[in-house]
């Protein structure tokens, strides 16, 4: 019956909604599934001389909706190989600079220590000039610190920007695959309400 189409149809809409609160950008679903329901509610209002009948419109939209379903799960596996390959670069390069790392924390708790010992002097002037000899002992790590750290963080930040426009233009491809994919979907839907095509093996 068409009128089981259009519950079909309104269900997955639904569905499709609460897809789109998820990470992926599920629009060109929801997009193409409002033209299919408006194309379900022009099948209804069609008379008795439709070009095909209650069973094939069912076909049809079974169908439909197989097709849309195997699409966005291929979208949302490519859409998920995009974030997850940037991830694991930017975890390897975290890894890679694991060395650089660990002797700026080093340097800095050695510098912590060293001014710490200075906490327990209660005497201004000896406190003063513990803090004084404290800082021109760790001058040389403060400035290897500095520079390290700056060093470092640039060539990450270079790094990363290469990783997020890789993924952008990953996801980007994915999605206007997405969009064509559903366009060619409802393009056959739309033939198959018609009558001038069957789904495979109807």
């Amino acid at each position: 019956m068409a009128t089981k189409s259009l519950l079909s149809l309104l269900l997955a809409t639904i569905v499709s909604s609460a897809l789109a609160q998820s990470p992926v950008d599920w629009q060109p679903l929801l997009e193409q599934q409002n033209l299919a329901l408006r194309q379900v509610v022009q099948t209804m209002q069609m008379t008795r001389g439709a070009a095909v009948g209650a069973e094939e419109t069912d076909a049809c939209f079974d169908w439909y909706l197989d097709n849309q379903t195997a699409i966005n799960e291929v979208y949302y596996k490519e859409y998920n190989d995009c974030k997850n390959t940037a991830t694991a670069a930017k975890k390897l390069l975290s890894e890679q600079s694991a060395l650089e790392r660990q002797d700026l924390l080093d340097d800095g708790h050695s510098l912590c220590s060293s001014l710490a010992a200075c906490e327990s002097i209660s005497d201004g002037l000896e406190f003063f000039q513990c803090y004084n000899k404290a800082s021109d002992d760790n001058s040389p790590k403060l400035f290897n610190m500095s520079v390290t750290s700056e060093r470092v963080a640039d060539k990450l930040t270079i790094s990363y920007q290469a990783i997020n426009d890789t993924e952008r233009v990953c996801t980007t491809n994915a999605r206007v695959k997405n969009v064509e994919d559903l366009s060619i979907s409802r393009a056959y839907l739309n033939d198959c309400l018609l009558g001038e095509w069957s789904p495979p093996n109807a």
